[in-house]
């Protein structure tokens, strides 16, 4: 921690704990963000080589001491909200799900507890659970959830339309549904995972120079826009009859026949997949407005699909994670509703740590 961090201020550590990566928020009374630390130090790093339930339990608070202990030292009794495959039955502990139809302020009454035994303070993390669709098409959720309810929150805040469809891109991207706080349906599209396996696994990685964005969050470059948007065009006009596998099989040919160079096939691609993504979506479920929770880079390849097929961007702020957790925390009585006029900030006031600044 920071030593101009407040320390009297904080009132919740809060975790957004996915399959590849951690980031953690300490914060103040009004919700606000004091300090941050985010690693690579995913649920799938972290219960590897556990051969049991209490050897996984163990790496994650091993983890979760290492990376937030500083916190608790300062400030023993602080609660704890984690959120995302934290609470996987390949997790800390299994969560549980709510079923769809589900509202998500529910999510505060289903909180799991889970004592951390390093700590001498009695600390206890409350895991949030996840969404699940039962009947002939099951599908699930995790982690998402509290982005939703944050992503609520932001739109209320600026008076802005309510939320009737959302996108959270990612390994597993999902279609959310809603009717005001009540989620109706969502699915799920293997668009990052499949990306990856591509340009790490197929034929097209040997001819693959670098990959979209490349770390910078304004990128790509003009010439990188031009390849995925014409992986976008492609897919919407020969999608349906060429299918998308097909497509794919384009970015060899297209670069051996000199009509695509090796650095721009990442975002053609990239633009197969995702286009491929927003023209099934938006036909299965038609929509005017989409609200698109992901980093800035993503979120402007999605506005340019969805741009193509007739649906306005509404690109949600970087911080509905956080809003969504504070929401969860407050509506289950872990902090205490701030006073009339308060407001967090939801944004950093120090500089956030990766793994390697910590000691």
């Amino acid at each position: 921690m920071a030593d101009d961090v407040p320390e009297r201020d904080a009132a919740l550590v809060a975790l957004d704990w996915g399959t590849s990566s951690f980031r953690g928020w300490l914060l103040d009374a009004a919700g606000g963000v004091l300090d941050e630390v985010r690693t690579d130090d995913g649920t799938l790093l972290c219960s590897a080589g556990a051969g049991s339930a209490p050897d996984r339990a163990a790496a994650f608070e091993r983890t979760f001491v290492r990376l937030c202990g500083s916190w608790l030292d300062r400030r023993p009794g602080l609660p704890v909200l984690a959120a995302g495959m934290v609470g996987s039955n390949h997790g800390w502990a299994d969560a549980g799900y709510l079923d769809v139809p589900a509202a998500l302020p529910r999510l505060a009454d289903h909180l799991t507890p889970v004592p951390v035994t390093g700590t001498d303070v009695g600390t206890v993390v409350h895991l949030v659970p996840g969404l699940r669709v039962v009947g002939p098409d099951p599908d699930v959720l995790r982690g998402e959830e509290v982005q939703l309810l944050g992503a609520l929150e932001e739109a209320r805040e600026e008076g802005g339309a309510a939320l009737a469809t959302a996108v959270l891109p990612g390994t597993h991207s999902k279609w959310v549904h809603l009717d005001g706080d009540l989620v109706t349906g969502f699915s799920t599209v293997m668009t990052g995972e499949l990306y990856a396996l591509l340009l790490r696994d197929s034929i097209l990685a040997r001819l693959a120079d670098g990959g979209p964005d490349d770390g910078a969050e304004d990128a790509p470059g003009p010439t990188s826009w031009a390849a995925f948007d014409r992986g976008l065009d492609a897919e919407a006009r020969r999608g349906d009859e060429r299918g998308l596998a097909a497509l794919l099989f384009t970015a060899r040919t297209f670069v051996m026949a000199g009509m695509l160079r090796p650095a721009e096939v990442a975002d053609y691609v990239s633009g197969l997949l995702v286009g491929s993504e927003v023209r099934h979506a938006l036909r299965a479920d038609p929509a005017p407005r989409v609200t698109v929770c992901a980093s800035r880079a993503t979120a402007r390849r999605y506005d340019r699909a969805l741009g193509r097929h007739g649906a306005a961007a509404r690109v949600a702020g970087q911080d509905v994670a956080v809003r969504g957790l504070w929401r969860v925390a407050r509506d289950a009585g872990l902090v205490a509703a701030p006073g009339p006029g308060a407001r967090g900030r939801h944004h950093a006031t120090t500089p956030s740590r990766t793994e390697e600044g910590l000691s």
